[in-house]
């Protein structure tokens, strides 16, 4: 593959909106098309490839996220989307509900798989419910199960997403005025 799944995201928005999944070019590649993603409802099993990705060219290290609604996710995320190369809107056909497998297709066969395609993720440590996943080094990282709700952004949220550089912070002591005793 010329892709990895890094996150899977699931955030508290109306009309499953923050719903999208986070790849990384892990080799140079002209034509992404050969790739694809699979949603393991409920436990139910592999329902086989779901989702093609376009034919875009992609450079090793490149972030990648499909997102069902772009405007939400912007939204939502603020300045981290700057740290995607690319943002590929896919619409309604990313439906899952955080307790869903995810399956990366090359060439129509599995090379990947986040959570257990044949059980429901409800109660799973790879739970996702208005959270995210997150794999940085090979290790799935999780925010939390409904680490999200009640955020307007990631930033503001009680599990901001690792992609994301945390807000400028606040100073503590603020330079008020000078005094010149002569």
């Amino acid at each position: 593959p010329s892709v990895e799944l890094t996150g899977i995201l699931n955030f508290d928005l109306p009309a499953s909106g923050g719903n999208g999944y986070h790849l990384k070019a892990i080799a140079n590649d002209t034509d992404l098309s050969n790739h694809g993603i699979g949603i393991a409802n409920n436990g139910g099993g592999s329902d086989g490839q779901e989702i093609t990705l376009p034919s875009i060219s992609v450079s090793t290290g490149d972030d990648i996220l499909l997102v069902r609604d772009s405007v939400a996710m912007d939204s939502y995320m603020g300045t981290c989307m700057s740290e995607f190369e690319h943002i590929i809107v896919i619409g309604g056909a990313i439906n899952h509900n955080g307790d869903d497998a995810i399956e990366l297709f090359v060439d129509g066969s599995v090379v990947e798989t986040y959570g257990d395609i044949n059980i429901d993720g409800t109660g799973e440590i790879w739970e996702y419910e208005d959270s995210w996943a997150y794999k940085d080094n090979g290790v799935w990282t999780y925010g939390g199960v409904s680490c999200s709700v009640g955020s307007s952004t990631t930033q503001t949220s009680n599990c901001p997403y690792p992609l994301c550089p945390p807000p400028p912070s606040s100073p503590s002591v603020e330079l008020t005025g000078i005094l010149n005793f002569d």
